[in-house]
Order: C-alpha cells, then structure tokens, then sequence
C-alpha cells in the first residue's frame, strides 16, 4: 500500500476518484431506494355497484361517510344530513324520524342522515342545490331547511312560502 501512494498526486487522483465513486454509488442507490419506499394509500375505492348497494335500503348511518360516498350521493341529487351531537344532547333532538318520512315519500330515498359525535349540536345539510348549517335545532328549522336544500321538498315545504 506504501508502494502505490508514493507519489502525491497519484495519491490524491485515487482519493478524487474514490470519494467520486463513492458519492455516485449514493446517488445511484438513492434514486433505486426511493421509488421502493413510495407506498398507494390504502384506502379502497368502491364501485359504484357496491355504493348503490350500501344506500339502497338504508338511510340513516352511525359512521361518517367517506368523501368518495359523500360524492357519490350528492352526484345523484340525494341530500346529505350530517348531524352532529354531543352525548348530553344526543336524545334531545332526533332527526331520524324526519328523514324516514322523507324518504317514505320517495321509494328511491333523498335524504341520508350520517351521525358525527362531536362537541356541539348542529346539523349540516349539503346537496347540490344549497349547504346550510343549522345550529338551533327545531322541527321548524330542520324542515326549512331540508325545503331549501332537497330536489323533490315535502308538501309541508308550501307553508314556508316556497
């Protein structure tokens, strides 16, 4: 080893070349480990068979709904219902008996009601007609505001002069 670095500057062509090699073999090593630690996220996208399948029969969910649902529904013209409660008002105001009657009314269903624990009462009705938000929760308010928000309102909709 003494022999071969005799000589400074073919010492120090070695040491640029293997500092060289050595920082190219990072690069190179850098540019095969990354697309390999790249990972799809997980979430599963559903068919629109299996989405139709899910809000065929059912009205009222105890889950948020997925993003992907949520359009899915509103692309159809059913109005969501997000109710948000907390567990000192969950019995107080039950909207559900609202969205049956709705949805007896229409044998397709156009209201979906999703249940969200949260630190406040409200509820929250998209479609695409309107978005309210609605924070004093009456009969009165809910209905005014499902006149204003579904396709096909209710006949108790004509009392609010619509």
């Amino acid at each position: 080893m003494r022999k071969l670095f005799k000589n400074k500057e073919k010492r120090k062509q070695f040491l640029i070349f293997s500092f060289t090699l050595l920082i190219g073999a990072v690069f190179i090593l850098e540019i095969i480990a990354f697309p390999l630690m790249y990972k799809e996220p997980s979430s599963k996208r559903k068919t629109p068979e299996e989405l139709a399948k899910k809000f065929s029969n059912q009205f009222i969910f105890d889950e948020n709904l997925t993003e992907q649902e949520k359009d899915f529904l509103l692309q159809r013209g059913i109005t969501i219902l997000s109710y948000y409660y907390s567990n000192s008002t969950k019995n107080a105001f039950e909207p559900e008996s609202i969205v049956n009657s709705i949805n007896s009314q229409n044998p397709r269903g156009q209201l979906i009601m999703e249940k969200i624990k949260s630190n406040e009462t409200r509820v929250e009705l998209n479609s695409l007609r309107n978005t309210i938000v609605i924070k004093n929760l009456t009969y009165n308010n809910l209905l005014k505001g499902l006149c204003d928000t579904l396709y096909y309102p209710p006949p108790d909709c004509s009392s609010f002069g619509e």
